[in-house]
């Protein structure tokens, strides 16, 4: 064991046993006796680190639980605790990432149907879970395998992915945590359960021990024996599977279905037959996947095939409950929720629940790599990490020539320095965990399979020349690695957590070491047989080089370096393809990402379309809807589609949705004074005709019930003008809003209008005429430009909150509306902003105007002077804010809806 606090200490290690002791019922005093004093105090703190409080489970649901889960304790099961004990002890999961699992697992078996005896006779039950990439969906629905198996389900169908090799991933997985396998030294798992309480495993982790029907026993259906099935979904094996079902129909027995990675292959991309059309014979020879025509070989993965096979499974069962989880729910959301087939049945719109799972602890996503801009009730945008690293659009163009382009005969630069910071992240995790865990780097750049290949050779080459460099040239070789590791990772680390400081000379060893053997690179494709079996070697270290086979559930452990390049033009294609997400906030400073700008600018924007839709559905969980009453909005882009057209379902854009929310106006045309100048004429021209104002406080003046007509002329063509680059924030979209709700349904037809200045004048940032009637100038006040912005200032409108009253959205609303908005936000965790929306009546609008000072600067902390030349660009900056009602009419911003939203009530 090395000395106190140095990188060997194994913490883990030391953590493990102490949890164990805990468990096993010893005491905390005891527990904490049996560590060894040297890292005693560290391992109590990652301890009370780990307890962290998880955000809750957002749930749409039909009628919330149902009362049979009231009676079932799945604390009291025999599978589940098992695989509890198992996590905790074998696999490491902190105390929270337990308590988040359990939660949200009886959240989800607590949707589903009784399958006890006495449970209803018939039941069909159809569900979405919506998880994070790379953030444990897998872990998920094991532990709601494990206790609708103690509740009573007898046969569950796992249908996983489209390759073999994700679905080999899963069959092993559950093997291990469903006592299916015995427990070894080799092969740490729960181990077989005990006589009676087996689940009986239909298939095998090798591809040819996918489903077929001469391998699989049919008495079993219809006894008392728990079976599991994990299914590729391919046509030809979901045929198989189905046609043996149809043979043994009806099920009688409770069913639960998965469908892993629910939005790939299970949407219908086709339409459906009426009920009423002559019966056509629509069955296809079996097909093996991978073989055949290439017509057969399509089908094997086309989606309106795949998705009426699965709506063909779920009819043989009386009684079954199907689950689809997904990262990326755009294209399930959007499902048409009444759509009805004669010979297939319904669709798999989850009309009964959808569940979006808290955030893990540790789970390292979009939001926290990329960043994200503010939403309605934050204070600012979220700030990416310092992990992101620029390939010029020249670099990456040299990875990706296009179908007919030449293959690729050389390494863009990046890449050569991004395989240099994987041997250095590696060398530096080594230190720190005192071992060789797994490790990555991930290069991904064309989708073509001959150039993977060729980029395969090039990475070996280039890894064979810095091994051969290290070894037999460390005079030259040494400093520029130790340039690289104090330039790049040391301040990123420090700023990070500075306990996390490591030397050059610390990590040498470990670099030392990894450079006395080669480093494998993979090619994932079609034309290799490489592949990542971490099943088989759980310490596997390689550069991973691939398309396909890597975008969809592939798990990608010690992930620290990734080159992406390849361009995608869907939010779920390009969420998919994040492999670098995940459970790394431990050795995060280590991770480094290289990509183009485009590419990063997508991400971001991505990160705040995901959490804008896993709010609404928290939202709507707090106001008791459920999913056949609302369909879940989903933000578009300038440039990406939500999905491919053909799975966008029963989807159609909203022109101008502006519902609930709050719209604040943070980016300037600051070299352009006349565009400011216009702004500052037309605001005095809307409130010099709105009369004396009905509150004249200084710092607030208010006018009541402004008659929304002239709150459409303010934003119109000769008034009020927005940036021309913000997306949500258009004046014309706001307008044409207002106008809409007015008079289609008699929504914000009345108006409180407030200035918003300092209530004090300050000498430095000056007052300035308003043009308000018969009233003083107003008291301006000070918003400094973001840093490294030409245009933005970050945020404009003063936060509400519950604990610091006198925010600007309660402008308008009476104490008792306040009251009531505080205890509403407290008892549904949501914002005190929104809560505060939802207290407004829908005929009442908030417009908010901002005299921005000249003269504004930072306060604190980063910014820049509002103009950088206020001579000859400054003028009074005029920032609006406008507080929309919740509407109850379909409300009209460019959002995507479903058909469910119809029904919004």
């Amino acid at each position: 064991m090395t000395s106190a606090g140095s990188p060997g200490d194994n913490l883990d290690a030391y953590l493990l046993a102490f949890r164990a002791a805990l468990t096993a019922g010893l005491g905390y005093d005891l527990a904490v006796a049996m560590v060894p004093e040297h890292v005693r105090d560290r391992v109590q703190a990652r301890w009370l680190a780990d307890r962290i409080i998880v955000e809750p489970v957002g749930v749409l649901s039909q009628g919330g639980p149902r009362p049979w889960f009231d009676e079932f304790d799945p604390a009291g099961g025999y599978h589940w605790p098992r695989l509890r004990e198992f996590l905790m002890l074998h696999r490491n999961r902190s105390d929270s990432v337990l308590e988040s699992l359990d939660n949200s697992t009886d959240r989800i078996l607590s949707m589903l149907e009784d399958p006890r005896p006495g449970g209803p006779a018939a039941f069909k039950v159809r569900g979405l879970v919506v998880g994070y990439v790379q953030s444990g969906k897998t872990a998920n629905f094991s532990a709601l395998i494990a206790k609708a198996v103690d509740a009573g389900y007898k046969i569950v169908i796992v249908l996983s992915g489209l390759h073999n090799s994700l679905r080999r991933q899963t069959q092993l997985r559950l093997e291990d945590e469903l006592g299916l396998v015995a427990d070894t030294p080799e092969r740490r798992a729960v181990g077989y359960a005990e006589d009676g309480r087996e689940i009986v495993p239909m298939t095998g982790a090798e591809t040819w021990q996918d489903f077929h029907p001469g391998t699989a026993d049919p008495a079993l259906l219809q006894g008392s024996v728990r079976l599991i099935l994990v299914v590729k979904k391919n046509a030809s094996v979901l045929r198989r599977l189905v046609h043996w079902l149809e043979e043994r129909s009806p099920i009688a027995s409770p069913v639960l279905v998965i469908d892993d990675e629910a939005d790939q292959a299970s949407i219908n991309t086709g339409g459906n037959r009426d009920p009423l059309e002559e019966l056509l014979d629509l069955v296809d020879e079996d097909v093996d996947g991978g073989t055949g025509s290439s017509r057969a070989q399509q089908e094997e993965t086309d989606p309106s095939v795949i998705n009426a096979l699965i709506r063909r499974l779920l009819e043989q069962m009386h009684r079954v409950s199907y689950v689809g989880y997904t990262a990326t729910p755009f294209a399930n959301v959007l499902i048409d929720r009444d759509a009805l087939d004669r010979e297939v049945g319904a669709d798999l719109y989850p009309a009964d629940f959808i569940v979006s799972l808290p955030k893990p602890p540790g789970y390292v996503g979009t939001e926290r790599l990329f960043g994200r801009a503010a939403l309605a009730g934050e204070d600012e945008a979220v700030d990416a990490l310092d992990v992101i690293r620029r390939v010029p659009d020249h670099e990456a163009d040299i990875l990706n020539p296009g179908r007919q382009g030449p293959l690729v005969t050389s390494l863009p630069p990046t890449l050569e320095t991004a395989l240099l910071d994987f041997v250095l992240a590696t060398a530096a995790r080594d230190t720190r965990d005192g071992g060789t865990p797994a490790s990555a780097m991930l290069v991904h750049g064309s989708p073509y399979t001959l150039q993977q290949l060729a980029l395969g050779d090039l990475v070996r080459a280039a890894l064979a020349s810095l091994r051969q460099q290290w070894r037999y040239d460390q005079e030259r070789t040494r400093p520029l690695f130790q340039q690289r590791w104090d330039d790049e990772f040391r301040p990123v680390s420090v700023a990070m957590d500075p306990d996390r400081d490591l030397t050059f000379d610390q990590i040498e060893p470990a670099l030392q070491r990894n450079f006395r053997s080669e480093l494998p690179v993979l090619v994932l494709n079609t034309r290799t047989q490489d592949d990542l079996d971490y099943e088989r070697n759980p310490n596997i270290r390689a550069v991973v080089v691939g398309g396909n086979k890597l975008s969809r559930g592939l798990t990608i452990e010690g992930l620290l370096t990734s080159y992406y390049v390849r361009p995608a033009n869907y939010f779920d294609t390009l969420l998919q393809m994040g492999r670098w997400f995940g459970y790394r906030e431990s050795y995060m400073d280590l991770t480094r990402l290289w990509t183009t700008d485009d590419l990063r600018v997508r991400f971001r924007d991505l990160a705040t379309a995901e959490e804008a839709l896993r709010r609404e559905i928290r939202l709507y969980d707090a106001l008791s809807l459920t999913p056949r009453d609302f369909a879940p909005r989903i933000m578009t882009h300038a440039t990406m589609q939500i999905a491919a057209k053909n799975r966008m379902g029963s989807a159609r854009e909203v022109n101008a949705d502006y519902n609930g929310s709050l719209v604040q106006t943070i980016n300037f045309q600051l070299r352009r004074r006349a565009w400011l100048a216009g702004n500052l004429e037309a605001t005095r021209t809307f409130l010099g005709g709105l009369g004396l104002p009905d509150h004249p406080v200084a710092g607030r003046i208010v006018w009541d019930d402004v008659d929304w007509r002239r709150v459409e002329d303010f934003l119109g063509p000769e008034g009020y003008k927005t940036y021309a680059g913000a997306s949500k924030v258009d004046s014309a979209l706001m307008r044409e809003y207002v106008r809409s709700q007015a008079t289609r349904y008699q929504e914000v037809t009345s108006w409180t209008v407030a200035v918003r200045g300092r209530q004090t004048r300050d000498d430095r940032l000056g007052d300035e005429d308003l043009g308000i009637l018969d009233g003083p100038r107003v008291n301006c006040i000070n918003r400094a430009r973001e840093a490294e912005s030409e245009t933005s200032i970050g945020t404009l409108v003063n936060p509400v909150s519950r604990a610091s009253p006198g925010g600007d959205e309660e402008i308008g609303l009476q104490p008792e509306d306040m009251a009531a908005a505080r205890q509403f936000a407290e008892e549904k965790d949501v914002s005190y902003a929104l809560a505060l929306r939802l207290r407004r009546t829908p005929e009442k609008g908030l417009l908010l105007i901002y005299p921005i000072s000249r003269y504004s600067s930072p306060r604190r902390g980063r910014g820049q002077d509002l103009f950088d030349d206020v001579d000859r660009d400054g003028e009074t900056v005029i920032g609006v804010a406008a507080v929309f009602p919740y509407s109850t009419s379909p409300a009209t911003v460019r959002f995507v809806v479903g058909s469910a939203g119809e029904a919004h009530p």
